[in-house]
């Protein structure tokens, strides 16, 4: 069954600052070198995962930089609130790892997959080996991992410049989210900003439960944050069954909420006003 989904694009959750302590990968010979590590491993692979949880933190309890802290004066929620637009383009990472649709682990030597089915992406996790020094900046960026024991730990860096960080809540005693107008859920109370060229994000992956993944990531910017920011574990239920089985997804774009510069609003329209819009050539 095809999975539609109207994509304003949110922004990344997770952040923080100062650089983390550099970490050699693992041997090759490691744990994910060979066929035969499938069975050593942790079953992340049978079915696929939903994300439990928010796809944005509550609280992000971090201190900015002077530059942040500029940002954040003159930031408009309703002009900087970013929808993906006809291009479907993805929020990239962590945001699409976290939202709410289903997550499928695969295994080959020296690789992890993980097929998102919010927007299509197979995110790759090269296994015991080192950052690249001259790999392209994505909006996944590049994950290398490595096993300590029954945890998958994957340090991935190199992102493209137009994804963005969640510095917080434009208001933090409203919710994050908050259902409006004929284009579904909210953002407009998420705080987000650019990031900085030292981004990083170091994730830590393991069953609780043969049932229950938990993903613990702690997020790196200097540009942004004076700190590193350990975020929320973001907990995942296993789908078994048919529910388990990977699914084709299509990007529905809606223009209906679109950002008004007259008005300096979100501006929502009934589904009839966007056709007509739509069929004169003035959606926005």
């Amino acid at each position: 069954m095809l999975k539609h989904t109207v994509w304003m694009a949110v922004a990344v959750s997770l952040l923080a600052a100062g650089n983390a302590p550099a970490k050699d990968a693992a041997a090759p010979g490691a744990l994910g070198s060979r066929w035969e590590d499938a069975s050593k491993m942790p079953n992340f692979f049978a079915g696929m995962w939903m994300s439990t949880g928010p796809m944005v933190d509550p609280v992000v309890p971090v201190g900015y930089t002077e530059k942040a802290k500029k940002y954040i004066a003159n930031y408009k929620p309703s002009r900087d609130l970013p929808y993906a637009g006809i291009g479907c383009k993805t929020p990239g990472m962590p945001i699409v790892q976290r939202s709410g649709m289903d997550l499928k682990f695969q295994f080959s030597p020296g690789l992890l997959s993980i097929y998102i089915e919010n927007a299509s992406m197979t995110r790759f996790i090269h296994l015991n080996v080192k950052h690249r020094k001259d790999s392209d900046p994505t909006f996944l960026g590049e994950s290398i991992g490595h096993f300590e024991g029954d945890t998958l730990v994957v340090d991935t860096v190199n992102f493209r410049n137009d994804i963005i960080l969640q510095y917080g809540l434009v208001n933090p005693k409203l919710p994050a989210m908050a259902v409006g107008g004929p284009s579904g859920p909210s953002y407009a109370n998420v705080l987000f900003g650019p990031h900085g060229p030292n981004l990083r994000m170091v994730e830590r992956m393991r069953l609780s439960d043969p049932d229950t993944l938990e993903i613990k990531m702690t997020v790196y910017d200097d540009t942004v944050f004076t700190g590193p920011y350990e975020a929320p574990v973001q907990t995942y239920s296993r789908l078994t069954g048919e529910d388990g089985w990977p699914r084709e997804w299509q990007c529905a774009v809606s223009e209906i909420m679109y950002y008004d510069p007259a008005k300096d609003k979100s501006v929502s329209t009934s589904p009839e006003e966007a056709l007509k819009k739509y069929s004169e050539g003035t959606l926005h």
